[in-house]
This record gives C-alpha cells, sequence and structure tokens, in this order.
C-alpha cells in the first residue's frame, strides 16, 4: 500500500547512494538525476577494455558499465554495494545496465552467467558475495540463467588494492578451481565482477574455466578503473 510507503519514508527516510539527497517514492537507491549523469563507457570504449586481456586469455568480449574514477560520488555505489550491506544495489543496478547494454547485442549467444566467486573467508565476513546480486541484475533483465558455484576461490589471496601490475598478476596465479566443469562444457560463458582494473584476477578465473572446459568467454563489470600501476 502507497501509505505505508510514505510513512516509511517519512520514518525511516531513504537517501541517493550518490548525491545524498532525499529520494521520492518512485526512485531507488539512486535519484533520476544521478541516473542520468552516469559516467557511462562510451560504446567506442569497449576496445579499451577488451585490449586489457589481450595476450592474457582469449575473450569473445568485455565490457563495463561505468567509469570508476578516485574521488567520484559515483563510486559510493560500489562502496553501498560491497561494504555498506546492500547488495541489493548491484543487482538494481545491474538490470539497468544490462537493459541499456542489450540493444547493443553484448548479450547475444551467451548461455550462462558465471559470479566471480569470494573465498569462505571473505563471503563470511561481508555475508555475501556482490557478484552474485550482479549476476542476478543481469539475469532479470536478459533471461539469462546464472550458475553459482561452478567456480570456487580456493585460495583467499592478499588484497589487489596496494600491488603493482605484476604483483597483481602473480598475486592471483592458481587461485580459482570448477566445481563443475560439465555445467561449462561448450557454453558461452559471461564472467561478473564488481570492478575491473589490471583484469588480473578476472584473467585468472576465466583461464582456469577454459583449462577445464572448452567454452567461450566474456566479461563484464560494474565499473572501469584506469590505472597505469
Amino acid at each position: 500500500m502507497k501509505w505505508i510507503s510514505d510513512l516509511l519514508d517519512i520514518i525511516f527516510p531513504r537517501h541517493c547512494c550518490v548525491c545524498g539527497e532525499l529520494l521520492s517514492a518512485q526512485e531507488t537507491d539512486i535519484c533520476l538525476n544521478c541516473l542520468y549523469a552516469l559516467p557511462r563507457i562510451e560504446a567506442e570504449s569497449r576496445k579499451d577494455i577488451e585490449h586489457i586481456f589481450w595476450g592474457k586469455i582469449d575473450i569473445e568480449r568485455a565490457t563495463s558499465y561505468i567509469y570508476y574514477h578516485k574521488g567520484s560520488p559515483y563510486n559510493n555505489l560500489i562502496h553501498t554495494l560491497k561494504y555498506h550491506g546492500r547488495p541489493i544495489v548491484g543487482e538494481r543496478l545491474a538490470y539497468i545496465a544490462a537493459k541499456e547494454l542489450q540493444e547493443s547485442g553484448f548479450f547475444d549467444g551467451i548461455d550462462i552467467i558465471v559470479p566471480l566467486p569470494l573465498s569462505r573467508k571473505k563471503k563470511r565476513k561481508r555475508g555475501y558475495n556482490q557478484c552474485d546480486y550482479i549476476s542476478d541484475g543481469i539475469s532479470r533483465a536478459t533471461g539469462i540463467p546464472v550458475a553459482k558455484n561452478t567456480v570456487k576461490r580456493t585460495i583467499s589471496n592478499e588484497t589487489q588494492t596496494h600491488k603493482n601490475r605484476d604483483e597483481r598478476w602473480k598475486n592471483v596465479e592458481g587461485i580459482f578451481s570448477v566445481a563443475a566443469p560439465s555445467c561449462l562444457e561448450g557454453r558461452h560463458i559471461l564472467l561478473v565482477d564488481d570492478i575491473l582494473t589490471t583484469g588480473a584476477t578476472l584473467a585468472s578465473c576465466a583461464k582456469t574455466i577454459k583449462e577445464s572446459s572448452n567454452c567461450t568467454i566474456s566479461i563484464f563489470t560494474i565499473g572501469y578503473t584506469k590505472t597505469t600501476i
């Protein structure tokens, strides 16, 4: 009932994850002004994203939805998703992203969505894997099924945040395993993560999948960070 929703907004006012302004009854997580101004990745920049993986792993295609710049208020979306206990933000943002990307044909031919797994330690601490929610949002928009738990992170590696490029690639070697290779055999897989920086973790996971299954891999992330590290 609308009156219940209105009452809840008075008692527990909802604020935009980006600008902090009060949300209207028709807005969810992000206000219309901030949604309109999202720093979306231009279609012509997709090749730059795919280039990250050249010489590392053979992929069909790759893209991200928004730029993730240091100091940008839009980073609050990712922080809310990962660290503030509101993974539903990732599901909703991914749904919007997938709806916008569908016209480009990015999802054509993809059979199954695989979320990048978290280690047990990190998932237990956070309470969820944000990539599961991002994958669910894409699935809701496209109808492509999600295959959770087909790939596992067997080693809880150190954070990548303060490592240089070479250290990042070494830090993710051999940290994944495929629990159900038969589910991935012959499929076109969309591997999903939250942020793309050097691509080391995604490439490591994709390599592990390809070693166990004869498959094609494409990659999607919510955010993309240009880096010189």
